[in-house]
């Protein structure tokens, strides 16, 4: 269909713009709006690029920051490129993170609070899936509000140097408006944009469970309840869906086996066995996946069973990628053997500077990493290995006193 009419929406597109070429010349705004742009020197294009690029990123974080607050949703931070306001127990604070740059852009993190029932659980969901849509709808009425802002400049106003500049941040608005809603319909398995993010929290229950039990985290109430609760729709979810090796499903997995590990909680056979067909193979490519394959080894570890711990432990060491970053493998291997008694290492383990895991560093301003990695180093109870050795067998016997000469 459109190559069949690709010719006749050219020439369509070039008669309006003929026609709106002929009514600019005609009425002399032509003439003012090329002389506007012969104004603005060149560093100034630079400069407006900046100035439009944090108004478009602003207003479109913003909408995120006031369709969560308007619903009753408290807000822990807002990130501007490498400008972060963040909230803690004294009320709102500002640093600045320069290496904050590589996010190239912004992002808002709520506080969910308490979510104890599905009632709770059925409104945070709803009301984060508005806050999703309200920024894209924002960045589409900030560019038509430039250009009808434009339009009434170029028709109503005589002073040359206005027009340039309103038409050098037209030009800048628009194209990182449409780069912005090019994003908006992307996604790969550490990014959704705005759009694929709100379809998929209406549509996908994996992804919206394992949504909302990532940004729990970032609670400045603690609810020892709402941890249960959620550890409880993790479950069902993990015995209900059939998961895979996508970045939401081990998200999934981790905060089962965070349950079992730190909150204590009963094990279930069906999740129990799903975690151990899991295709180990095709974890071992990504560091997601990888921390998840440790974990596992710690809930092998915790539930009793050292031999699966320890041979999956020695599985990981001969199939992790080398792809992956250095530091990390390190850093996962220390902490697995550390926490399974294999070997200790607190200096290690303690210092900062090693630890570089996933995207962890984004979130400094508002976690309490020091804790988080006291809790994520605790050592689980010893459990011994045994093997039992039958002395009513002949062979055995006969090994045993081999053994001692």
């Amino acid at each position: 269909m459109l190559k069949r009419f690709g010719l006749l929406y050219a020439l369509i597109f070039a008669f309006l713009l003929g026609y709106v070429y002929t009514a600019l010349v005609y009425n002399g705004i032509w003439f003012n709006l090329k002389s506007g742009l012969n104004r603005v020197p060149f560093y100034m294009w630079l400069i407006w690029l900046i100035v439009s690029f944090y108004l478009t990123l602003t207003l479109h974080e913003l909408g995120h920051f006031f369709s969560f607050l308007i619903q009753g949703i408290k807000l822990r931070a807002l990130y501007l490129t490498i400008f972060v306001f963040y909230k803690n127990e004294t009320g709102w604070k500002l640093t600045i993170k320069p290496k904050l740059w590589v996010l190239l852009g912004g992002l808002v993190v709520p506080d969910l609070g308490e979510i104890k029932r599905d009632e709770d659980y059925q409104k945070v969901a709803h009301q984060f899936g508005v806050a999703l849509i309200t920024a894209p709808i924002v960045t589409l009425a900030v560019l038509l509000l430039t250009w009808v802002l434009f339009i009434i400049i170029l028709y109503t106003s005589s002073n040359i140097g206005h027009i340039g500049i309103m038409a050098v941040m037209t030009l800048w608005i628009t194209l990182l408006s449409l780069l912005y809603i090019y994003t908006f319909t992307l996604s790969n398995p550490m990014f959704y944009g705005d759009i694929v993010a709100y379809k998929k929290m209406k549509k996908d229950a994996v992804f919206r469970l394992a949504q909302i039990h990532q940004y729990q985290m970032f609670s400045l109430l603690e609810s020892n309840e709402t941890e249960i609760y959620l550890w409880h729709k993790v479950r069902d979810a993990i015995k209900k869906h059939t998961l895979h090796h996508h970045t939401t499903d081990i998200a999934l997995y981790m905060a089962y086996i965070d349950g079992i590990l730190h909150l204590n909680q009963e094990i279930d056979t069906q999740v129990d066995l799903k975690i151990q067909r899991l295709s180990t193979h095709l974890f071992t490519r990504s560091e997601q996946g990888l921390t998840l394959l440790y974990e596992v080894c710690h809930y092998y570890y915790k539930t009793k069973r050292p031999d699966q711990a320890y041979r999956l432990f020695e599985f990981i060491q001969e199939r992790a990628s080398k792809k992956i970053n250095e530091n990390v493998l390190v850093y996962l291997k220390k902490r697995s053997m550390h926490i399974m008694h294999i070997a200790y290492d607190d200096l290690y383990l303690n210092d900062l500077k090693h630890i570089t895991m996933s995207n962890t560093w984004i979130f400094e301003p508002i976690l309490d990493l020091k804790k988080m990695l006291k809790d994520a180093h605790e050592k689980l109870t010893f459990v011994p290995y045994l093997t039992l050795v039958d002395l009513k067998n002949e062979e055995t016997k006969s090994d045993l006193i081999k053994k001692d000469e």
